[in-house]
């Protein structure tokens, strides 16, 4: 199958409010668009099939209208949420976390408690919801399938533009393993953390786009190396150009980082301070 560009503009924005996804999800949108979360922060509700219990997964930033939005919308549908999970502790997922589940009377269980603890991942499961461990933009960062085969997939993979590998807690080569691990799965459709759901085929082949670009990526960092570009800076702007927006700065040098992390496991490169090293010369 042949591999899409995500970073396609036109992909559709993800309209505000709550919509359904399918028969037992409902997103509802965080208002906190930026260059890193795009539209913003996509929280979903998502119950088992006699909707009986539900989870409330990635509850997002701080921001008392998103709170109260989804435990209107609970309210209203008389759902049972018996918990609120999130697929990474990043604070535009997770921040909300604490004040969401003590407004709804549940826990709070963390993709960290979750990928942990057998009990947290019951109380997971009993929601007919089944957790894959997907480490790489973050080394906690799980996804959650719904029963009837949505893909809650945080940062893992995203609706516009690609993710990013977010050293020294993220780790390329645990990117590329998960992304082996979304692609064994049989799934209907992406929900992700941002941007707007993907249909099975076009979900597919953005997995197939993501290794590619993370393949391309190596290449180009091995490239620089062997040219003689050794300072960490001069290689993130060799890669992305000038960067004006420092959180989108940070986030290139975190995933150059990972890159170069990645090729000193090949044992050829050491990455001393802000310069790397050729071991062999």
């Amino acid at each position: 199958m042949s591999a899409v560009d995500p970073r396609d503009p036109r992909a559709p924005r993800v309209k505000p409010g709550a919509t359904e996804v399918s028969t037992s999800v409902i997103r509802i949108l965080a208002p906190n668009p930026s260059a890193m979360t795009l539209d913003g922060t996509n929280t979903y509700i998502v119950s088992g099939p006699d909707r009986s219990q539900a989870v409330v997964i990635d509850p997002g930033p701080v921001v008392e209208e998103h709170l109260s939005a989804i435990v209107t919308l609970i309210h209203s549908r008389e759902l049972d949420v018996k918990a609120v999970i999130t697929t990474h502790a990043h604070p535009d997922h997770a921040a909300l976390g604490h004040r969401c589940a003590s407004e709804l009377g549940v826990p709070l269980l963390t993709a960290l408690e979750i990928g942990d603890s057998p009990s947290a991942q019951r109380v997971v499961t009993a929601c007919d919801i089944r957790v894959l461990v997907t480490p790489g933009h973050s080394g906690d960062s799980l996804s959650y399938l719904s029963t009837d085969g949505v893909l809650m997939s945080g940062d893992h993979l995203l609706g516009r533009g690609t993710t990013a590998i977010l050293h020294p807690d993220g780790s390329l080569g645990q990117f590329l393993r998960s992304l082996t691990t979304v692609e064994a799965t049989e799934f209907t459709r992406i929900a992700p953390g941002h941007g707007p759901v993907m249909e099975a085929d076009l979900g597919r082949q953005v997995i197939a786009y993501y290794r590619a670009h993370r393949l391309e990526r190596i290449d180009q960092v091995r490239r620089l190396l062997d040219s003689g570009q050794r300072v960490v800076g001069d290689l993130v702007t060799a890669i992305y150009g000038p960067i004006k927006d420092p959180i989108v700065a940070w986030s290139a040098k975190a995933s150059t980082l990972a890159t170069i992390t990645y090729l000193t496991q090949e044992g050829d490169w050491l990455l001393e301070g802000d310069r790397v090293v050729s071991v062999s010369h």
